[in-house]
């Protein structure tokens, strides 16, 4: 089970000056951690640390243990390796994200002919990932230890435990996550620098509306979630109540650095922060599923441009390239709605469970892509829903 399974030693290096310093020290082991995790804290390596205390399986320590810190001068680089022992159910994908590394990595440290084919039992060399951190384009962050850009949350992991041992900041790994509630699961596969952002606002000027019939300068207004007074100013209105149909208005963003987003699902929807939970074929969910009866309206969160598709794994789905330069996905609708220029608030389907989620619950698989990259919708979403 993935519960029990118990990660081998990967050799993540932390740079800690003033633990350097110090040279040799003792630990006592607590419920939870692990001997990656205590070398990390320490600014050593987990080799280093079994030769000082005669460990013969690095994964095997008891809690009570106490344990000899060797000084961390010579501790090993980012180019330092590591040993995990294949378990039930593992594929190549799967192991190495779990070590922030590449197929083609672990591939060329073993002399593996054929990637698809490993076996329970085997013993794989897994160097240190050497993927750049923070080239995203996002947010500045540290780099974590040995050149990670994920981890898969184990057990015993937190938050503090799993930023220890990669050398970053806990707010780091919570911004990166949208860990809002400062909880992680076992499994749930997290990023360890920046994104790329969220969605930017709308360009000055925002988007256009049309007028309906029977809308007003008020409905408009809460349906693009900003002011009668911004409207009316953006158009040269002059008398707010006084609008026409067929009129063009001028929407304006809404300010302070991102757009305000409406709930995918309109009228209620259950759902938590599921970014980055494990799935079937060594994937990880690069959004979040929002639950709700079936025929429940689906709205863009955004004006711009929505496509709809129909497609094996996602059903019906409706792609919506918004006018805040972000692109939204919506996946296993039970209808269409709305397609082509879209405002805010346009129903562009219903929740249902079609493709591969035929016979699940009904949701609304949702994501959201910036730059060409997957963000996690949770922190974005949670205030409008």
């Amino acid at each position: 089970m993935r519960a029990q399974r118990s990660l081998a030693a990967t050799a993540a290096v932390v740079s800690l000056a003033l633990l350097s310093m110090l040279g040799t020290g003792q630990h006592t082991v607590r419920p939870g951690e692990t001997l990656a995790g205590i070398a990390a804290r320490y600014g050593t390596t987990t080799r280093a640390l079994a030769e000082a205390n005669g460990i013969q399986d690095p994964n095997r320590i008891y809690a009570g243990t106490r344990l000899a810190i060797p000084g961390s001068g010579s501790a090993a680089g980012p180019s330092a390796t590591g040993t995990y022992t294949v378990v039930r159910g593992d594929t190549l994908g799967r192991i190495a994200a779990a070590h922030g590394t590449t197929i083609k990595a672990i591939v060329e440290a073993n002399g593996i002919r054929n990637p698809n084919l490993i076996r329970v039992g085997q013993v794989l060399t897994v160097p240190a990932g050497g993927a750049s951190a923070g080239t995203g384009g996002g947010s500045a962050g540290k780099a974590p230890a040995g050149g990670a850009t994920h981890h898969v949350v184990q057990k015993g992991d937190t938050i503090a435990k799993i930023a220890a041992r990669y050398g970053i900041s806990q707010q780091q790994l919570i911004d990166a996550n949208g860990l809002t509630g400062g909880v992680v699961y076992l499994g749930q596969r997290l990023s360890l620098v920046p994104g790329p952002g969220t969605p930017s606002a709308p360009a000055a000027g925002g988007t256009s509306h049309t007028v309906a019939a029977g809308e007003t300068l008020s409905t408009i207004a809460r349906r693009y979630g900003t002011t009668i007074k911004a409207i009316a100013s953006a158009s040269g209105i002059s008398d707010p109540n006084r609008i026409r149909v067929g009129q063009k208005l001028t929407i304006p963003a809404t300010g302070g650095g991102s757009t305000s987003l409406r709930c995918p699902v309109q009228g209620g929807a259950s759902f938590m922060n599921d970014w980055g939970f494990p799935r079937s074929g060594g994937r990880f969910h690069e959004g979040n599923d929002l639950f709700a009866p079936r025929g429940t309206p689906v709205v863009a969160v955004v004006s711009g441009t929505a496509t709809q598709t129909t497609g094996r794994l996602g059903g019906n789905q409706v792609k919506l390239v918004g006018d805040d330069g972000a692109t939204y996905h919506y996946t296993h609708l039970h209808s269409f709605g709305k397609a082509g220029r879209v405002a805010a608030g346009d129903v562009i389907g219903t929740v249902g469970n079609t493709g591969n989620a035929a016979g699940g619950p009904t949701h609304v698989h949702f994501e959201i892509h910036v730059r060409g990259s997957a963000v996690n919708p949770y922190p974005l979403i949670r205030p409008h829903c």
